[in-house]
């Protein structure tokens, strides 16, 4: 056995020991001096830091959860679904949709404003006895003069709605056609009609009047012409009108009955031609010119219904068209009319009673003997008896018989036997 060596504590070395590695990856932690720390802690630490992340998932998970879900987009449609609109979104349509109904409302109010001043309700006033247009006078200051004597109400717009039509210039002088309360339209036709000719003769022939009383007093009124030159001029064939028949030499019916201005020095040409014109225009605003294809029978045709019905009428409007109907459906069953104006107008009576002989006559125009309508017309029919004529009321009547003188009123029937007896009625009251 060797003897033990004497201690030297320079030659021994420290021995330092290694920490035994604990199990998994993690790192083994020293200290400054190398020495391990104990990891305990932060073992201890980490499921609570976990903890302390995990919290907040947990709530934003179950904030998730309560929010409104999207509808789900069905497999079989193809939609897409949009957002609900944001509230100030919303605001702005309520704000678009109200200014938008206010602006309706303030155009809606102008625009009824500005119709009732064009075209007031109701209808025309009085007549003025004149207006004159002095010379130079502007679409201004016509519309202030107008408006002044109450025919337009509003002189500004006046001048504005006659250059939106370019109506005007207009000529000076007296206009005796003006009613107050007339529509800017009235007020312009007058104007575009022109101003009364310098030293004007006004001829005023009545509805229903007989050709030959019509010349006559044409004559008087102008005191000019006489009535044989109004006649000669008709007969010399000088005069045209397009409804009047090419076998047929009377022009009864064909003068449309209304009240003309004439110069002083107008001729029986200028007179008669603008007559026939005016009747020509009339006839072709009714529709006459399509007389066959509306009502069956030629123009000429109506124009005798119509002068017919200008003599037969009463009172009431409403009895031209029923009195045409009784025409038209006596005509249909080829009955005779039995008018007695048109007898009287054989016998050159404008009026009166008829006698036995007198209803026995051979005359064309004994509508109680000869069937059909007389050869020509028996007056001058106005334009409400044109009217009539192409447009009868409906109706079976066949009959009609006075049963007032004031007003002038018929009874319409389509039975003969009560026909009889209101005629017997009428007779024993002393209506005719």
């Amino acid at each position: 056995m060797n003897p033990p060596e004497e201690y030297d504590p320079a030659s021994v070395k420290p021995v330092v020991r290694r920490p035994r590695k604990p199990a998994g990856d993690q790192p083994i932690v020293t200290d400054q001096q190398g020495a391990p720390q104990s990891q305990q802690p932060r073992r201890s630490q980490r499921p609570q830091q976990a903890q302390r992340s995990e919290q907040p998932q947990r709530s934003e998970q179950q904030q998730r959860s309560q929010r409104p879900q999207r509808p789900q987009r069905p497999q079989d449609d193809d939609y897409v679904v949009l957002p609900p609109p944001s509230s100030g979104g919303r605001k702005l349509l309520a704000i678009g949709a109200i200014s938008l109904l206010l602006l309706g409302i303030m155009l809606g109010s102008l625009l009824l404003w500005a119709s009732q001043k064009i075209n007031p309700s109701g209808e025309q006033g009085r007549a003025l006895p004149s207006l004159v247009v002095p010379s130079g006078a502007t679409t201004s200051s016509i519309a202030a003069l107008l408006a002044d004597q109450g025919v337009i109400s509003d002189a500004r717009m006046f001048k504005y709605y006659a250059g939106w039509k370019n109506a005007g210039p207009w000529n000076a002088g007296e206009y005796v056609d003006f009613r107050t309360s007339s529509s800017f339209d009235q007020a312009i036709e007058v104007l575009d009609a022109g101003p009364v000719p310098v030293q004007a003769k006004v001829v005023r022939v009545t509805e229903g009047t007989r050709l030959k009383d019509a010349l006559v007093a044409i004559a008087d009124q102008m005191g000019t012409v006489t009535a044989d030159q109004l006649q000669e001029t008709l007969d010399s064939g000088n005069i045209l009108s397009s409804y009047k028949p090419d076998d047929v030499t009377s022009w009864e019916g064909l003068l449309f009955p209304d009240t003309y201005e004439f110069e002083e020095t107008a001729t029986p040409q200028v007179i008669l031609q603008t007559m026939a014109t005016q009747m020509e225009t009339v006839l072709d605003d009714l529709g006459y010119d399509k007389a066959q294809a509306l009502q069956g029978r030629s123009a000429y045709e109506l124009i005798t219904i119509a002068s017919l019905i200008e003599k037969e009428t009463g009172a009431p409007a409403e009895e031209r068209g029923m009195i045409s109907r009784v025409i038209s459906n006596r005509l249909d069953d080829s009955e005779t009319l039995g008018i007695d104006a048109s007898v009287l107008y054989g016998l050159d009576r404008a009026s009166g009673s008829l006698s036995k002989s007198d209803l026995a006559s051979d005359s064309a125009y004994n509508t109680r003997k000869v069937k059909g309508l007389p050869p020509t017309p028996i007056s001058l029919p106005g334009k409400a008896s044109l009217e009539a004529a192409i447009e009868p009321t409906e109706g079976s009547w066949k009959y009609y018989v006075l049963t007032s003188n004031d007003p002038p009123q018929h009874l319409f029937t389509d039975s003969y036997k009560e026909f009889l007896r209101a005629k017997d009625d009428a007779q024993a009251r002393g209506v005719f």
